[in-house]
């Protein structure tokens, strides 16, 4: 099981940056980037000085790059050890595999109050204008991200590069939605029958939108963007 509690900085000085971050996380999530205001954050993380969060983070925008650092690198730990394993086995030409091993780190996360909280701030960061988390997520540099990422343009063989871009997008966009969607379920987190079946389809979907014929359609609406 992936273990979203990544190592932080210890001491006094460390344990309110992460109570920060988590009051955050959980607001933000709840409720959107920009309907939290600091001053309800440092409140909520039991903050009696009103610039404790400006000391620690200096502006929302990285409080919020904090918090996806911090999350991202303990799944991202748990992904590359899947990636690993799926290459020793041989396993990447399949795609399906290949998103299982992706995302699995994330979904493996759905019973949990932690997990809850980091796909719904994450949907939350996914649908604000001041961030665009698929190309954050493309280049973060984190191993686990980059390699399962090789994995899947080199499964997508010939397919035209602005196209594999769209649809990379589009997976890491239909992801965490749908995540996000789940945990509206009132019985999201103990369902564990539903929520298998719920992940295993939602990877076919991906899977499938990947690998997807690319028609004459799309051809001609691609060739008329480069003309402009």
């Amino acid at each position: 099981m992936t273990d979203l509690a990544a190592p932080a900085p210890t001491g006094k000085r460390g344990d309110t940056r992460l109570r920060l971050m988590q009051a955050a996380e959980r607001l933000f999530g709840e409720r959107g980037l920009h309907a939290v205001t600091l001053k309800e954050i440092n409140a909520a993380a039991g903050q009696r000085n009103e610039s404790a969060l400006h000391y620690h983070f200096g502006s929302k925008q990285r409080l919020v790059q904090a918090i996806l650092e911090h999350r991202v690198a303990a799944v991202d730990r748990v992904r590359m050890d899947r990636v690993e394993a799926l290459v020793a086995a041989r396993g990447t030409h399949d795609l399906k595999a290949i998103i299982r091993a992706t995302f699995e780190p994330l979904t493996d996360l759905l019973d949990t109050e932690e997990g809850v909280r980091f796909v719904r701030f994450s949907s939350q960061v996914l649908n604000d204008p001041d961030f665009d988390l698929p190309t954050l997520a493309l280049k973060s540099g984190f191993e686990g991200i980059s390699r399962a990422n090789a994995l899947i343009v080199a499964a997508l063989g010939d397919l035209v590069p602005e196209v594999a871009v769209q649809r990379q997008r589009l997976m890491v966009e239909m992801v965490l939605t749908s995540l996000a969607l789940w945990t509206r379920r009132p019985d999201a987190m103990v369902n564990e029958p539903a929520r298998r079946f719920f992940v295993e389809s939602l990877f076919d979907a991906v899977a499938g939108a990947l690998a997807a014929p690319v028609s004459q359609e799309t051809l001609a609406a691609l060739r008329a963007t480069s003309r402009n």
